[in-house]
């Protein structure tokens, strides 16, 4: 075997557990042991496969199956097989994610909260609330346009994230995701793997940080707006999309669902793919109980994740236990309340016209959110058997 190997631009970052080896441009990454990183280092430098497997028998004390190495990184998509290698083309944006996280734009946050939280201690009134939300009787009104004005945070809250990277110069997708039984918008930075851990923070924490501006910044311009010139409505409308940040704030606690706090979680205890690593635990354990057979992973995980699973496995557990019955609480009565609502409203010949239109606009956003969620499960389920990253997504 005297040939070369010809790879595709390659990252490496030392782990814990070995070298993570990965591709930016496809989002496919693997640990190796560093004697397999070093192999890949030599293939690059251009070394014949035959003195590369001279060495690694030499420093490891025993032959390297070539041909499975190579199968191995043909199925991680690090084989080159023709033409040129890509150059490293520079990331759109590069130069605003900068700006948005230097020292001028720290100082205008710092300073647009310090305001915000004086006018909130002055002002019980302005203290987030969920009174807030119903600055209007109409049930239809409220969702529509909450919604319309609290999406755009939401885009503000995942660009926060693709900018805090591509300051890093690394790419980013937004798509939509699921949580459990909840729709989430979600940024894909599967190329965060290809730094240091320590430069991942900010990444992760910069979503929250856009809620806490966004937050300050409406209920700042909710005072602004509060005068006798302007409806009151107006400056209500902007406390209710304040209010929205601070339920972005919690969700993102809820670790358990792979928010933003459970990537800085996993990220400082040294894990690469925790989450599966847990559920997979939590199926060997309920199927023991059940006396079944253990179930086989499709995919081998770190001693490091294996490690902490063993702790993180019960809070999963417990999590998803807490959603559950969150919903058969809360989530299933106020359905029920607002289906009863409509199916009444429908039902009465003398429910005014205007009654009827937001009873049917009810129906119709509650459609699209069914069928949008039913969409992305059956997207999700087609997607389980593709090769992916796990380090996953940012909501």
């Amino acid at each position: 075997m005297n040939g070369t190997v010809r790879l595709h631009r390659l990252t490496m970052v030392t782990e814990d557990d070995g070298v993570m080896v990965g591709r930016p441009d496809t989002g496919s990454y693997a640990v190796f042991p560093e004697e397999g990183a070093q192999a890949l280092r030599m293939f690059a430098d251009g070394v014949p496969v035959g003195e590369v497997a001279d060495w690694y028998e030499r420093t490891c004390g025993g032959p390297l199956d070539m041909d499975d190495f190579l199968e191995t990184l043909a199925d991680l998509g690090f084989l080159h097989t023709g033409g040129p290698v890509a150059e490293q083309r520079r990331v759109r944006w590069q130069g605003l994610g900068r700006a948005l996280f230097s020292w001028p734009a720290w100082a205008a946050y710092a300073v647009l909260v310090a305001a915000a939280v004086t006018m909130m201690v002055r002002d019980p009134g302005l203290r987030p609330s969920y009174h807030q939300v119903f600055f209007t009787h109409y049930l239809t009104l409220i969702p529509l346009t909450v919604f319309a004005l609290a999406l755009p945070c939401i885009v503000v809250h995942e660009a926060f994230h693709a900018l805090a990277a591509r300051r890093l110069g690394l790419p980013s997708t937004l798509g939509i995701g699921r949580r459990l039984y909840y729709l989430v918008a979600e940024t894909r930075l599967d190329s965060l793997l290809s730094v240091e851990r320590r430069k991942r923070y900010l990444v992760f924490w910069a979503g929250m940080l856009a809620d806490v501006i966004l937050l300050c910044g409406f209920t700042l311009l909710s005072l602004a707006l509060d005068t006798n010139a302007i409806p009151s409505w107006i400056h209500k409308l902007c406390l209710a999309v304040a209010f929205t940040c601070v339920l972005r704030l919690i969700w993102q606690f809820l670790f358990y669902l792979e928010t933003d706090i459970y990537y800085v979680v996993s990220t400082a205890t040294g894990c690469t793919d925790l989450q599966n690593a847990s559920r997979f635990r939590l199926r060997t354990g309920f199927r023991r109980t059940l006396r079944l057979a253990p179930p086989t992973p499709d995919t081998e995980w770190s001693q490091r994740d294996h490690a902490v699973a063993r702790w993180y496995a019960p809070l999963l557990f417990a999590g998803y236990g807490f959603s559950l019955a969150s919903l058969a609480w809360a989530g299933i009565p106020t359905a029920t309340h607002f289906w009863t609502t409509v199916a009444d409203r429908l039902g009465d010949p003398h429910t005014p016209f205007w009654d009827l239109v937001d009873a049917a606009g009810f129906l119709l956003l509650s459609g699209l959110q069914i069928g949008l969620l039913v969409h992305v499960t059956l997207r999700d389920r087609r997607n389980r058997s593709r090769p992916h990253s796990p380090q996953g997504a940012l909501t």
